[in-house]
């Protein structure tokens, strides 16, 4: 009889929570704070709904579209296709925003749908569903920024990842190439994080503990990074303006943290012999597929294109996301606490278990984990949207398999979800006054304290002390009785 309560009980509470989603998203149609730029458009945005006004053909025709928006441009095709199909007219702001936010919203319902298809795959226990769920949707990306600026094209690439991860994990070769190939339109960088998952497939990597050559490669990666950095600074490489500008007091500190930090990212992922060995497991089809798929991309963009460049290199991309990510001490692992909510933060903890997890799934995902692992030292944290749903599931099979030793039970799930839902900062309005063009100080920070590179040094210290506060919750959470659930993972890497 308790036993069925307690299901009862869950499962009511399950209830809440997708009755909570459907209410917000359902009050933030028509009522939701819009940005102020562009009349709710954003400025990215304002171009996207441009293009989903006009004919598609029309658009394509003209090659007037950059390199870096082709990649971008299929929600917008989307949104005017559906449109015109149903009868939505969208040729007001108004109806425009709508047709990108019931896109969105109708992103996120299949979104729902793999995250139940994932815990089938791995048998997750009924706390882990629910933590999933908290990982995917109580964040700042999906519960505020989704209605704050809905013509942008996050949810399309979000859940497009997701799926990309749901086909690999299963196996289904198809499927992959396909969701890879709409993501190119969607989200630009996936291309390259896809195609190692297509190429390189499920071929199975050896257990091994991390050897020396891979303390070696992770550290001369982190010294390599930051030497790029330097020089490219010292030949007149900077930051746009508004973005937080550096403290030479800390700068020191924050290259150490720097140093460590790719240091302990990439340490589990770095095995060049156990790669090397799995290599010989690739198969050939799937390699030429990949190649096909990277030129017909390639042969689009430049068709439809007007042939101009994106507006960064791969260099200076290094070089500015270096130069952002030592503004303040782990600006990034503080940015990456608000955007994504504590399951970065349980991420972090579980590291070398979740590198293994990926390590076990196959050479693709984890080629695919280790860029973005790297890529993640860099503090705007909209740039990994495409990758934060593989870094979630992989955090709840890790979870799902410490089960009852850590106290993964629903009360830890209560907690973080709780978590998720505070630090989604869906309760908060960010259009508190007119916007000054003063990126660095109120009201304009309302908006920007939210994007690493233009955090001020003010809401640094205050997110600093919140992300301590979340760390310090979620070491206490995944305490065992006899010790750290962190002292075993170090053991276990």
């Amino acid at each position: 009889m308790n036993k069925l309560l307690d299901i009862n009980r869950h499962t009511l509470m399950g209830c809440v929570g997708v009755l909570f989603m459907v209410l917000w998203f359902s009050f933030s149609f028509n009522h939701g704070e819009r940005i102020q730029h562009n009349n709710g458009l954003g400025w990215d945005g304002a171009a996207y709904a441009d293009w989903a006004q006009r004919d598609s053909m029309e658009v394509l025709s003209s090659r007037k579209v950059s390199e870096y928006y082709i990649g971008r441009l299929l929600p917008s095709i989307i949104v005017h296709n559906t449109s015109k199909l149903f009868g939505y007219d969208i040729s007001s702001t108004p109806r425009v925003i709508h047709a990108f936010y019931l896109l969105n919203v109708s992103l996120l319902i299949v979104a729902a749908g793999l995250l139940i298809l994932i815990g089938r795959h791995y048998q997750w226990r009924t706390p882990i569903y629910f933590l999933g769920f908290s990982a995917l949707f109580f964040n700042y990306p999906v519960l505020t920024n989704l209605s704050y600026n809905p013509t942008l094209t996050d949810m399309s690439g979000y859940v497009l990842g997701l799926g990309i991860f749901y086909a690999y994990i299963k196996n289904r070769f198809a499927l992959l190439v396909v969701l890879s190939f709409l993501c190119c339109f969607v989200w630009p960088t996936m291309l390259y994080g896809a195609l190692p998952m297509i190429m390189l497939g499920r071929a199975r990597i050896a257990k091994r503990p991390p050897s020396l050559h891979s303390h070696i490669l992770a550290l001369l990666v982190g010294v390599s990074l930051l030497v790029l950095a330097a020089y490219l600074y010292a030949n007149g490489l900077r930051q746009s303006d508004g973005t937080t500008t550096f403290k030479a007091e800390i700068l020191p500190l924050s290259v150490i943290l720097f140093l460590t930090y790719i240091y302990l990212a990439l340490r589990p992922m770095v095995d060049v012999p156990s790669y090397l060995q799995a290599c010989r497991h690739i198969k050939v089809i799937p390699v030429i597929v990949g190649i096909l798929m990277y030129v017909f991309v390639k042969v689009i963009v430049t068709h439809f294109s007007d042939q101009t460049p994106g507006p960064l290199t791969i260099t200076s991309y290094l070089g500015l996301f270096t130069q952002a990510s030592l503004s303040n001490p782990l600006i990034n692992v503080v940015a990456h606490t608000m955007h994504y909510g504590p399951f970065y933060m349980i991420a972090i903890l579980l590291w070398p278990r979740i590198a293994a997890q990926a390590k076990e799934e196959g050479l693709g995902l984890c080629v695919f984990l280790g860029l973005f692992a790297f890529l993640s030292i860099g503090s705007e944290s909209r740039q990994f949207l495409n990758a934060w749903p593989a870094l979630a599931m992989l955090t709840c099979q890790t979870l799902n398999k410490l089960g009852d030793e850590h106290k993964i039970d629903w009360w830890f799930t209560y907690i973080i979800a709780g978590m998720g839902l505070i630090l989604s900062r869906f309760w908060l309005s960010i259009n508190v006054g007119p916007w000054t063009g003063n990126f660095q100080a109120f009201p304009d920070q309302m908006l920007y304290m939210y994007s690493g590179p233009w955090i001020s040094h003010q809401m640094y210290g205050v997110f600093l002390a919140v992300t301590l506060l979340c760390f310090m919750t979620l070491l206490t959470l995944l305490r065992q009785p006899t010790g750290s659930a962190l002292c075993t993972l170090k053991q276990d890497a």
